[in-house]
């Protein structure tokens, strides 16, 4: 590993990134820290605190900032157990308590103590701190010149006690209470923007509801069949954000009429609230005098996607754009652009199985401890995608090439060795080097994995070819009599 390199200028990394391709990478968390600064910079760490509302009662060696930084470890090193991140960490953490050096190490039942005293509302702060960085403008992230966002949900598998059972249910048929995260991820990076977690009782539509807010004028948000209704569509329309939402196909599953086909094959459509969607509306509200929502226009496009690779498959879809123009947004290149919904789900399989592992359940054996790990499971995701993002700018190269494994495991060899020559450990420029010589994503393959259990038992992932077909709609037509 090389020497330890002299300190650069002063700047966050969202400001080295911003400074474009060949740009020195240094960041103001090094000499405070090394690399643990770009999972827990003091600056963050404290802000986050401050808007918890949060202040230790007491000076001990594991201070708020200094358990903070702790929880991050251990969302880093997910598998290890507490001493083993605490031998790797505490050599590090002198920047969040400069009285950490006159004692000794701590034990294991002393963090978990100060992990109880740190509240929820900290860990959630600090994701949102990282969340609501700047967007870097790299390659893939915009189509028809809007950012591109995806809305998805997962669960997460919790410990089997008896708080816990408390507050998060456990699916019919399941083993163990889940929580259910629903989050806002851009596309052409795979970072998470925003994210909302409750009990796997309430649906993914109502978490969504929560969070629809965070949608912006100048993106374009893509979401699967089970989002849509006309108050969530016009919900999340009225942000000013643009919308490609799947709907579920069937002339009788979507409450509209054709008003004209446009010469691309796509149609303008008028949206009517259907019985069941007021029904429902009015249930949810308890009050049973709402009126039905005014009709709206939005444009339909109609698309079969065939994989050819081995055995050919053809599936059907049905997408509402709020793009009307077919000229500026041909349909094909709209049907095109839905497959970059799959991104979201790319984010929780990397979250889930290569940063958490697969089929490892949190640590947290109450719901406070259970959802501050997952808070900070996202903190470290977003964290380690910003190298990423840097190793890719710093090589003019889409993100989609740096591999996340190859950063995450540099992150965690760099937390762990002290630099040969000088005993310091290393920084974020050396984090950034591994990340651009380690092997890269092959970006020219088009794969496909059978997805359920069933399906794997006799499947085997393939190489395909994607082909994208117009097609006609059989929703009936709008009546032209007045």
């Amino acid at each position: 590993m090389p020497a330890c390199s002299p300190q650069g200028s002063s700047g966050s990394l969202r400001e080295v990134v911003l400074a474009g391709p060949g740009s020195p990478v240094t960041f103001a968390g090094d000499g405070v820290g090394g690399v643990l600064a770009i999972l827990a910079n003091p600056r963050r760490v404290a802000v986050a605190l401050d808007e918890a509302g949060h202040v230790d009662v007491r000076r001990r060696v594991l201070t708020a900032p200094v358990t903070t930084a702790l929880v991050l470890g251990l969302c880093l090193f997910t598998g290890q157990g507490y001493p083993s991140v605490l031998a790797r960490l505490w050599p590090l953490l002198g920047a969040f308590n400069p009285a950490i050096w006159m004692w000794a190490t701590v034990s294991a039942s002393a963090l978990s103590q100060a992990r109880a005293r740190l509240p929820v509302a900290v860990m959630r702060r600090l994701f949102e701190g990282l969340a609501g960085a700047v967007l870097v403008e790299v390659a893939g992230l915009r189509v028809f010149g809007l950012v591109v966002t995806a809305v998805d949900g997962t669960v997460v598998d919790l410990a089997d006690t008896a708080q816990i059972r408390e507050r998060y249910a456990t699916p019919s048929g399941g083993r163990f209470p889940q929580a259910r995260v629903v989050t806002l991820v851009v596309c052409g990076t795979r970072r998470v923007l925003g994210a909302v977690l409750d009990s796997c009782a309430l649906s993914e539509q109502a978490l969504w509801d929560r969070m629809v807010g965070q949608l912006r004028p100048g993106t374009l948000n893509l979401a699967d069949r089970n989002f849509f209704s006309m108050h969530r569509w016009r919900t999340a329309a009225g942000t000013g954000a643009h919308l490609i939402w799947r709907v579920k196909n069937g002339a009788k599953s979507l409450p509209a009429k054709v008003i004209t086909t446009l010469p691309d094959g796509s149609h303008l459509v008028r949206l009517r609230e259907s019985d069941a969607m007021l029904s429902a509306r009015r249930k949810a509200s308890q009050d049973k005098t709402i009126p039905r929502l005014d009709d709206i226009t939005a444009r339909l496009i109609e698309f079969t996607v065939t994989d050819q690779g081995g055995r050919s498959r053809t599936s059907q879809f049905r997408v509402l754009t709020t793009l009307l123009d077919h000229d500026s947004y041909p349909a094909a290149q709209v049907a095109a652009c839905y497959a970059q919904r799959w991104q979201v789900e790319l984010v929780y399989k990397t979250i889930k199985s290569t940063l958490r592992g697969s089929g490892r359940r949190l640590r947290g054996q109450v719901p406070d401890l259970a959802e501050q790990e997952i808070w900070g499971l996202l903190a470290v995701y977003n964290a380690l995608v910003d190298q990423a993002i840097t190793a890719a700018v710093d090589l003019d190269v889409d993100p989609d090439e740096i591999s996340f494994s190859v950063v995450l495991h540099a992150a965690r060899d760099h937390l762990c060795r002290p630099c040969q020559a000088c005993g310091h450990h290393s920084n974020s420029r050396d984090l950034t080097a591994a990340s651009i010589t380690g092997p890269r994503n092959r970006t020219d393959r088009h794969r496909t994995s059978p997805r359920t259990a069933k399906d794997r038992q006799i499947q085997h992932t393939r190489n395909v070819v994607y082909t994208i077909a117009i097609t006609q709609t059989n929703l009936p037509k709008r009546d032209e009599t007045p």
